[in-house]
């Protein structure tokens, strides 16, 4: 049911392709103008309009009743109809997982191309999907063709892999680059279905089936597929737990709520319930790293951030991100990453959840307990920044600092254009740093000696580096800046690069 679902609704016009709009408007126009490449690189994730673009644009090229200054085809001429059916002698589709070698090149490509389109007026089109899948001397053989190519042939290269792909091959070919599909349009695309198919859905199931497909279109395709092929016309619960894992997240938000109210006994207790009804361990984890990565998008970009869920569930993220520290929300989500990475090698499959739940509300607790100590027996751990020379040396060459570093690491570049030396001493430098998970980047062993080295390049010496949270963070970086209210508030994109 669910291949014929997806086949059922391709779209056969440029109108119903979901989503890649800058894709489809240079497609259009260069229909419309006959302003043409003679090679094109479709890139990008399974599931994302590749394949169907590429009939659709050759079937476009073919059409007989094109109307002039439009680039719709008609899909009712011979040529349109020929190549709906899979028919057609002038569009040649070739798997290449399953033709990688250079023999195959030769004769279903090479050979064919030196033939005339039987449309006098079309072109013949290829198109090779999975193309990173050919042999050395299969792309060896095509990029010859793709040099000198016969007139009135085209050639249309899909992958998922573009890394595998000869820079020989992408440069002569005029690539594009699918994005995955946002879940707002998945879940317009779906309600349509339904709507034609006469299926009574909820919301939230087509909210979840987006969710799971992760911008694949004709994965959430698939799995409406499923879905209705189990069902009369009305969609329950029962049905759809047959076909997507449970959705936990009401569970996962009371989980989350023992977690922001220090309360590791109700947080243990929450998993225990949930994994005696069964609930998957992996679905579960999952379901929370997502929960809390929502809550922290939320608590950092505000409503300008899209919800992935329904309206009670919203309001409840909102609430958390009210009650949350930005830096615990991160701290949460790397131990629960940490924890979780080598799951498999644990005994008990919720053991490095529950630890995780412990490691942070541990950690949450010793803080606590140190922000209550009275100044008696605290000392005050305020570093009043030292001005000799080297701290201006690096004043004036933090900048510098910052471009060394860009090259290797585009994230950890402007985490230390966010720091700054809090002392500098003959032998050691203590960086301070806002965040917590600024620290936890910049101190793993292989950024720590990168940074090293660069600064001994900037000041002609050896010296070691430390880094500390600074408790008056604005204060001294706004100084360290030399009082530039660019330097101070230059956010981190913590989110692009290495740092996640």
């Amino acid at each position: 049911m669910s291949e014929v679902l997806y086949r059922k609704y391709r779209p056969k016009v440029f109108k119903e392709v979901v989503g890649q709009r800058p894709i489809k408007v240079t497609l259009e126009n260069e229909i419309i103008s006959g302003m043409l490449a003679h090679a094109y690189l479709f890139v990008g994730p399974r599931g994302t309009g590749k394949t169907t673009l590429a009939r659709l644009f050759a079937r476009s090229l073919n059409c007989l009743n094109r109307k002039e200054n439009e680039a719709e085809p008609c899909n009712a001429c011979q040529a349109c109809q020929s190549n709906l059916n899979n028919q057609s002698l002038d569009v040649i589709e070739i798997d290449a997982a399953s033709h990688t070698g250079v023999d195959n090149v030769r004769e279903n490509i090479i050979a064919n191309a030196q033939t005339p389109p039987f449309n006098q007026k079309g072109y013949k089109v290829f198109v090779i999907d999975e193309v990173h899948m050919l042999s050395k001397s299969a792309f060896n053989a095509l990029l010859k063709t793709l040099e000198e190519p016969p007139k009135q042939v085209i050639f249309i290269l899909a992958t998922t892999e573009i890394h595998k792909v000869p820079e020989t091959i992408i440069s002569r070919c005029q690539r594009f680059d699918f994005k995955k599909i946002p879940q707002a349009e998945v879940i317009k695309r779906l309600t349509e279905i339904i709507e034609w198919e006469k299926i009574q859905i909820e919301d939230s199931v087509l909210a979840q089936i987006a969710r799971r497909s992760e911008g694949c279109l004709r994965d959430a395709e698939s799995l409406l597929g499923q879905i209705i092929s189990l069902s009369s016309g009305k969609v329950t619960d029962d049905l759809v737990s047959l076909v997507l894992p449970r959705n936990n997240w009401q569970e996962i938000d009371i989980l989350l709520e023992a977690l922001r109210l220090n309360n590791l006994a109700a947080a243990l207790n929450q998993i225990a319930k949930l994994i005696d009804e069964g609930v998957d361990v992996d679905t579960l984890l999952n379901d929370l790293l997502d929960y809390v990565r929502q809550t922290m998008l939320y608590k950092i970009i505000g409503s300008d951030f899209s919800l992935n869920l329904d309206d009670h569930l919203k309001e409840e993220i909102k609430k958390q991100a009210d009650g949350f520290q930005l830096a615990d929300l991160s701290r949460l989500l790397n131990i629960l990453l940490n924890k979780t990475s080598n799951k498999q090698q644990s005994i008990i499959d919720q053991l490095p959840l529950e630890l995780a739940c412990v490691e942070f509300l541990l950690a949450s607790t010793s803080e606590l307990k140190i922000e209550h100590q009275t100044p008696a027996n605290i000392s005050n751990n305020k570093i009043e920044i030292e001005k000799n020379d080297l701290w201006k040396s690096l004043q004036n060459n933090w900048d510098h600092l910052v471009d060394l570093l860009k090259p290797l690491n585009h994230s950890i570049s402007g985490l230390i254009k966010n720091a700054h030396p809090l002392n500098a001493g003959e032998q050691e430098i203590v960086i301070g740093c806002e965040f917590s998970f600024h620290i936890e980047q910049l101190s793993k062993p292989e950024m720590k000696q990168e940074i090293e080295e660069k600064i001994a390049r900037i000041l002609n010496k050896k010296i070691k580096i430390t880094f500390e949270i600074d408790d008056d963070y604005q204060a001294h970086h706004q100084e360290f800046r030399g009082g530039s209210e660019k330097g101070v508030n230059e956010a981190v994109d913590v989110f692009g690069g290495e740092v996640l």
